[in-house]
């Protein structure tokens, strides 16, 4: 017969009163590191900064919770943000837009520009005050020494954005007082950042500051990539990777087309007006939206486009209805129609944060967006008012 296994004793063990402990290190620390939690607290989102792109602001925002709120629809303040992607994905323009919304908002913002390629022209244009310095700064420290000390001062004095760019051109000072003939060791740059970014990081959480750094992909240092070729990572080192709550990669995916004046030929002609982005968020700290991605359009010379991009995503939801070339929506005072892509936009250009609104759900559950495409059947010709249209236009 085989023996009954004991049953384990129980045992039982005094509760600790965790809120007296916590009273009586603060006493012995001096400051108290305990962080209020309740529910109220998941009423309101994360204190953020827009970056003026509708679409980016929705891909970090997150699901909304059970009150209703999304938890971080922009730049998160008292974090790090990562911007990263090859040249021409609108990194800049992002990083560019966020300063001119906060500085519109009466809030402050500086651009530490380590590459020295900021055009004040196209800032300008973006809506950032370049010429307030009481609300905007330019920085274009020699050392990357020399920038984390201006920047660590001016979060200290309550700035409410810091932009890097890039953290890859930041030049550690040995590097910069390095004699003719001299070696430096490889990785210099990255080594520095995995320094200060630990005490950086504790500065811009006390100061509640915001801050956006903006790298390039590089060929990996030493990497052949096997059959696909080079691998490619984001510069300034693995460091950024671990101190950082929000990472997003930018992809140009498309290009904008059109008719563009040329005073040396004297004629208008096909010309790169812009592009079409995919913003992937690799790394999310704020809310529940990793790995999710949405494109935006970015056009050359006024950034991101809303309308446009908005307008595409109410097409490929079927909010917006399109036959042929003509275009509609069910607004709340009725049917706004146009034929043709850019007399639509003129049309709803007002009711555009509308339509976002009407969009929003099928972005949120893809169910609704299936059953949508189901739905719609796209007939060039399948309507006698839009055959007649078009043939009155050909005078026929």
């Amino acid at each position: 017969m085989a023996k009954k296994k004991a049953t384990p004793k129980k045992t039982t063990k005094k509760k600790t009163d965790l809120a007296k402990v916590a009273s009586d290190l603060k006493t012995v620390l001096k400051e108290d590191h305990v962080v209020e939690l309740d529910d109220s607290s998941l009423t309101k989102s994360i204190p953020h900064i827009s970056t003026g792109a509708i679409a980016l602001d929705y891909l970090i925002g997150g699901r909304e919770n059970k009150h209703g709120v999304r938890p971080c629809p922009g730049i998160p303040r008292g974090r790090m943000t990562m911007l990263y992607g090859l040249p021409g994905a609108g990194k800049t323009t992002i990083a560019l837009q966020t300063c001119a919304v906060i500085c519109a908002e009466g809030g402050t913002a500086i651009y530490v520009d380590w590459e020295n390629e900021v055009d004040p022209a196209y800032a300008s244009a973006l809506g950032v005050p370049i010429s307030d310095k009481s609300s905007f700064l330019l920085v274009q420290p020699d050392t990357l020494e020399a920038g984390l000390i201006f920047m660590s001062r001016m979060a200290a004095e309550g700035v409410d954005l810091i932009v890097m760019d890039s953290v890859g051109a930041a030049v550690p000072k040995a590097q910069f007082e390095k004699q003719d003939g001299e070696t430096m060791a490889i990785g210099l740059n990255a080594r520095m950042w995995s320094t200060y970014l630990p005490k950086f990081k504790k500065v811009v959480k006390k100061y509640d500051t915001a801050v956006v750094a903006i790298s390039q992909l590089r060929s990996k240092i030493g990497g052949m990539g096997g059959f696909g070729g080079p691998t490619h990572e984001p510069q300034g080192g693995k460091a950024w990777r671990f101190y950082n709550s929000l990472q997003i990669m930018l992809k140009v995916i498309g290009s904008e087309k059109g008719k563009v004046w040329n005073p040396i030929q004297g004629k208008y002609v096909d010309s790169l007006i812009g592009s079409k982005v995919r913003a992937k968020l690799d790394k999310c700290k704020v809310s529940s939206s990793l790995k999710n991605e949405i494109d935006f359009f970015l056009i050359s010379g006024s950034g991101v486009d809303n309308s446009r991009t908005v307008i595409e995503l109410g097409i490929s939801t079927g909010v917006i209805k399109k036959k042929g070339a003509w275009f509609s929506w069910q607004g709340p005072e009725g049917e706004i129609r146009s034929q043709g892509l850019p007399a639509f936009i003129n049309a709803v250009e007002d009711h555009i944060d509308s339509i976002f609104a009407s969009v929003r759900p099928y972005l949120s559950d893809p169910a609704l967006r299936e059953e949508s495409a189901e739905e719609e059947v796209v007939d060039d010709l399948d309507d006698d008012e839009d055959l007649n249209s078009m043939l009155e236009d050909l005078g026929m």
